[in-house]
């Protein structure tokens, strides 16, 4: 048990550090983002939620209270933990129609309403002191008041504003952003508060092929997919001049620079680890833009055919370097198998006989027509030469191919 809170441990640490980011972790994704054992991890999380630093929810981990108050009281920023709901957040509030409160109900019926005095004081003006009115004056006072009727009718029309249920608009007012408003009917302030309408629906952004290169100087392509939608829009409006473009952008920098960090092999085999870093960083930036990103998913990491070919050039060159060790491998186990037979042989000549009319049963198998002569013809023929040299001394020699140049017949006895 960590009863201070300065005994909290460096991985504890950095595990509240990224709860504190306000995304739900489950213990998986905080093992590969943090590239940790999962014993330490799990420790970590049981010391901050005896600490109550951090809550599971659904095997979801997120920071609580006490997490937050830990981390303000070390000046860090992280996101407020969700408040309690009092009772007085469930009162009703009187609201007037189209209108957020009643201050802007008043300010905006300030223009009918001088433009009504007026034109009562106009008609008072034309009958003033007179008992009998003509009818061209009748005809007057009805045209102030016609002209009331339509002044009146167009600063209705350009007040009036319909914002439908995924969309919010901004009022700008002297070139501020002052409130937000949707859904609903409203009545704004013509030619003084200037809306702006802003789309919350889900936008999908997809990247189909990024190069990014990796910490090994390797070239890779990239292919991610990315749903997003604006949660505040005012901050979408000020902050960014193009809310698209920005989140475009800042996808495609924050791809190929943490695919940098890693090398080919790992950021191929840990892609759930590097999307969720990828999801971290963006979402720690475009929080200032009031977006909200729902989901990430790296859909394929693949070498460029250069380097495919690359690697399939090496990877053939270790075939073949490994298939030659196989048969060097067996040239020398077949040459020790030959030896040993030799000398076997050479200790039992009848296994040698043995073996020397079985070749030459094999060599005679063959289609082509062939003219065996056993190495034993040539020792008879020998012998025989020998003997009948032995009994006449007169025999006649072939000088060209004399007995004693034949060739050996085998062993000598």
């Amino acid at each position: 048990m960590f009863n201070d809170p300065n005994e909290l441990d460096p991985i504890a640490f950095w595990v509240l550090l990224l709860l504190s980011g306000g995304q739900q972790f489950s213990f998986h994704d905080l093992v590969k983002t943090m590239d940790r054992s999962k014993e330490s991890v799990w420790e970590a999380l049981q010391t901050l939620q005896s600490n109550k630093y951090a809550k599971n929810e659904n095997s979801k981990f997120m920071i609580d209270f006490s997490g937050v108050e830990y981390l303000n009281k070390r000046g860090i920023l992280a996101n407020e933990a969700e408040e309690i709901p009092t009772s007085k957040d469930f009162k009703k509030k009187v609201k007037p129609p189209f209108f957020s409160n009643w201050t802007e109900m008043f300010i905006w019926l300030t223009l009918p309403a001088m433009l009504f005095l007026i034109a009562a004081v106009a008609t008072f003006i034309l009958t003033f002191g007179y008992n009998y009115v003509s009818v061209e004056k009748r005809v007057y006072q009805t045209a102030i008041w016609v002209a009331w009727l339509i002044l009146s009718a167009i600063y209705v029309k350009l007040s009036y504003h319909h914002v439908i249920e995924n969309e919010r608009i901004v009022v700008f007012q002297s070139g501020e952003a002052i409130s937000k408003k949707g859904p609903g009917h409203f009545l704004l302030l013509p030619l003084i508060q200037h809306p702006k309408k802003v789309d919350l629906r889900e936008r999908p952004l997809e990247i189909k092929k990024e190069p990014c290169l990796t910490r090994d100087k390797m070239l890779i392509t990239a292919g991610f997919y990315m749903s997003w939608q604006i949660d505040d829009p005012i901050p979408s409006l000020t902050k960014v001049s193009s809310v698209d473009d920005s989140v475009s952008t800042l996808s495609a920098a924050v791809l190929r620079s943490t695919i940098a960090e890693y090398n080919m092999d790992d950021a191929i085999e840990r892609q759930r680890a590097l999307n969720t870093l990828i999801r971290a960083r963006i979402e720690h930036k475009v929080a200032d833009w009031g977006v909200q990103i729902n989901n990430t998913e790296i859909r394929e990491l693949q070498p460029s055919d250069s380097m495919m070919k690359q690697l399939e050039n090496r990877r053939r060159a270790n075939l073949e370097s490994e298939s030659e060790r196989a048969r060097s491998k067996a040239k020398v186990k077949s040459l020790q198998q030959f030896l040993t037979i030799g000398a076997g042989m050479a200790q039992n000549p009848i296994a040698f006989n043995l073996k020397y009319l079985d070749t030459l049963e094999k060599i005679g198998e063959g289609a082509s027509t062939k003219y065996i002569i056993p190495m034993e013809f040539f020792n008879l023929l020998r012998d025989w030469l020998q003997t009948q040299g032995g009994q006449g001394g007169n025999t006649p020699q072939n000088g060209n191919n004399p007995p004693e140049q034949l060739p050996p017949g085998g062993p000598q006895q």
